[in-house]
């Protein structure tokens, strides 16, 4: 099956984003990677190296959201929206894996007293770093919300991190420069906190979403009121959401006139999905199963 033209374009805007930012990166990784080598500054090359990973972790996010955006298939009948959650988890490992090298090589430094002062080309190199990093993170982060894409807004806090770490990495130059050079690897330190931190917290929500976290109680609850007040529904039994992806998938079901007549039951679960799809943003599938009332078991659970 072929992507539909919503999907292309999508794809085409979400592919146009990550290869500015690759191009990008690998600009600031040559430019990092050189002026830390060539100052002497282990923070800069620590940042150098940060910049590397978001290469790795893009191409990544533009195999796993194309994947992702796939039509459902016989074998895969909810869709593979999960496979862009994957790609996010294994970008969060990316980030924690990248901190801790940072932190290890940064503290061995301090540990060893492995400490220089550092050119004068290196505050360029990070300045630039930081301009140009942000500028990715508020690109990459704008389209990741608009599209609602948890791999590509991992991808711009990936982006986020690193212009962190480049503010730690001028902080870090400047204070050797001053006469600090402790300060150079402790920001090297202080860098990988940021990062692991950042992986860490997208670690977490991307494990929630894979064993299907519902959505937020409020949200539901919201849902739960205008299905209420809106429709023919008399009660609410039971409701359940779990986020797929970028979509979400509600199951409910719900008590309604134990006269009313097959059509009018269909026109009433019609209403109630509907009311769903309006209130839940990227519902993608909605199972509404209709209970008679007031003869459905009393000792059951009611919303």
């Amino acid at each position: 099956m072929k992507l539909d033209s919503n999907n292309s374009f999508f794809m085409n805007k979400v592919n146009h984003i990550i290869f500015i930012t690759i191009i990008m990166n690998v600009f600031l990784v040559l430019m990092k990677l050189g002026a830390g080598y060539f100052s002497g500054s282990k923070a800069l090359i620590a940042d150098g190296l940060h910049s590397a990973s978001d290469i790795v972790t893009s191409i990544g996010v533009i195999i796993g959201i194309a994947i992702a955006k796939k039509p459902r298939d016989d074998h895969h009948q909810y869709g593979h929206e999960k496979v862009e959650t994957i790609a996010a988890f294994l970008l969060a490992i990316a980030l924690i894996y990248t901190g801790v090298k940072i932190g290890l090589g940064s503290a061995m430094s301090i540990l060893h007293e492995d400490m220089t002062v550092p050119g004068k080309f290196a505050i360029y190199a990070a300045l630039i770093s930081i301009f140009v990093k942000e500028l990715q993170y508020q690109i990459t982060f704008k389209i990741g919300k608009k599209v609602n894409s948890s791999a590509l807004m991992a991808d711009a806090w990936h982006h986020r991190s690193d212009a962190l770490s480049s503010i730690a990495a001028f902080i870090g130059v400047m204070g050797g420069r001053l006469g600090f050079p402790i300060l150079d690897p402790l920001a090297g330190v202080i860098v990988s906190i940021v990062v692991m931190k950042v992986g860490g917290e997208i670690f977490i929500d991307c494990f929630q979403q894979l064993i299907d976290v519902s959505i937020q109680l409020k949200e539901l609850e919201s849902v739960k009121q205008s299905i209420l007040k809106e429709s023919r529904v008399q009660c609410i039994n039971d409701i359940r959401t779990r986020k797929h992806g970028s979509k979400v998938f509600v199951d409910i079901r719900v008590c309604v006139d134990a006269t009313m007549d097959i059509y009018d039951g269909h026109c009433v679960a019609e209403e109630v999905e509907h009311i769903i799809k309006t209130e839940v943003n990227n519902v993608k599938d909605v199972i509404v199963h209709l209970d008679p009332f007031p003869d459905y078991d009393e000792e059951k659970e009611v919303f």
